[in-house]
């Protein structure tokens, strides 16, 4: 069986719902490779589309920054030394459909949304980590998304 979500997932809680009720007995690596390959593609787009050249932290910087031009709380706060932080302290697709619907927030962070976001810069950058340095998850007051020169993976303590 193959994993799909729907379009208006980061707008639709309820998409959130069907998608973990769906596939919440698969195998996470399974599910976090799907998202990966969505963000993947999406940032592949956007590279092309945008004209971003090079590997570096402004082209991730670029592609992030396209992403989210819509979301006025998420905000690359700096890019440079190999690195971009994004903090995201406002809308969080993942956050509202686990509040509202009690769906379980690290579950729907871990295979869908970092793997996400690891794809998007990875479109620039295959061999970039992506370290959570905070998560409101845990209580912190934002989401710190680290793009880092790396392997290729994502890092949460």
């Amino acid at each position: 069986m193959e994993i799909r979500i729907s379009g208006d997932w980061f707008v639709n809680p309820r998409a959130l719902l069907e998608f973990h009720q769906r596939y919440k007995d698969r195998p996470p690596e399974e599910i976090k490779k799907f998202s990966h390959e969505q963000g993947l593609a999406f940032g592949r787009a956007i590279v092309e589309q945008q004209a971003i050249k090079g590997k570096d932290e402004s082209a991730i910087a670029a592609v992030l920054s396209t992403v989210l031009r819509d979301e006025p709380s998420a905000k690359i706060l700096s890019v440079g030394e190999g690195k971009v932080l994004l903090r995201n302290s406002g809308f969080c697709p993942l956050m509202t459909a686990c509040l509202s619907l009690n769906l379980p927030w690290a579950w729907l962070c871990e295979v869908l949304g970092w793997p996400f976001f690891h794809g998007l810069a990875s479109a620039v950058d295959p061999l970039v980590n992506l370290r959570m340095m905070k998560q409101r998850m845990n209580g912190d007051p934002y989401c710190d998304h680290v793009f880092e020169k790396g392997e290729g993976r994502i890092i949460h303590p």
